[in-house]
């Protein structure tokens, strides 16, 4: 056998070596909840200024802006902040802030100022979750 031969033969068994390692390595992390885009109603910019009204009551999914927010009396449809988003995970609409990070989940009671407009109430960050 030649040299050449011997180097190529013992890079190949080091190669699949390596392969099965990382095959036999830790289990792979568990995927994901999925989740679905869900489309809600945003402001097209950020406020110059914003109205300080304050509303309160459920987060419900509402038929003009996808979420809005329910009380005894009423649902109120709203335009949800400057980049604010919602996904459906597990069946349930999260509302997500601008950076991301979620700040209610479809049937929490919060708080949001704003104020009244064109049929919807115009709510300015931040939203907040009251404790359950």
């Amino acid at each position: 056998m030649t040299p050449m031969l011997a180097i190529t033969r013992r890079l190949v068994a080091g190669l699949l070596l390596v392969v099965a390692v990382a095959a036999c390595g830790s289990p792979a992390a568990p995927s994901p909840t999925p989740s679905l885009e869900f489309g809600i109603r945003t402001a097209p910019q950020q406020p110059d200024a914003c109205m300080d009204a304050l509303i309160g009551g459920t987060l419900a999914r509402h038929p003009q802006s996808g979420l809005g927010i329910a009380n005894e009396a009423e649902q109120t449809p709203v335009e949800w902040p400057f980049r604010y988003s919602a996904r459906v995970v597990e069946g349930r609409v999260i509302l997500f802030d601008e950076t991301g990070k979620a700040v209610a989940a479809e049937g929490d009671e919060i708080t949001v100022g704003g104020g009244f407009g064109n049929q919807f109430w115009h709510a300015c960050a931040p939203v907040n979750r009251l404790a359950n």
